[in-house]
């Protein structure tokens, strides 16, 4: 079967810490990747709030400060998302991969990669636009 991943990537003009720092403190990642929500982190296991709702989204599987972190999503342990950081003349290479898609039902794979690969997309949009202090191009998340 052949693999499906989503990869995204861009570059920042912001040092690796501070990037690091975006992508890992629940606090700043609320601010740029859905906004409106609150994330927490307990243990290895990151969860979302919206509204009253909340429910675990992912368990981390690698942390490897300043450079990679490693997620599988919850409840299904099917797609996993690595985001790596890599220093680039003057700021950092952010890179995220999420991979696999073929875990999941034919039917809905290709559709579920193409939508998640809109969605970083928009998500990398905001995160730069948060990092350069200007407003986010995409408000409401994606």
């Amino acid at each position: 079967m052949q693999k499906i991943a989503v990869k995204r990537s861009i570059w920042i003009n912001a040092p690796r810490e501070r990037v690091w720092q975006a992508v890992t403190d629940p606090e700043q990642i609320a601010q740029w990747f859905s906004p409106g929500a609150s994330f927490s982190q307990n243990g290895n296991r990151i969860s979302v709030r919206i509204g009253e709702m909340e429910m675990e989204v992912a368990i981390i599987e690698l942390f490897d400060p300043p450079r990679q972190i490693t997620t599988r999503n919850l409840p299904e342990r099917t797609i996993t998302t690595t985001y790596m950081l890599e220093e680039e003349n003057g700021g950092t290479r952010f890179t995220v991969i999420e991979s696999g898609y073929e875990a999941l039902p034919e039917d809905t794979r290709q559709q579920r990669a193409d939508q998640d690969n809109k969605g970083w997309e928009m998500a990398l949009e905001n995160l730069q636009a948060y990092l350069d202090g200007r407003s986010l191009p995409h408000p409401a998340g994606f």
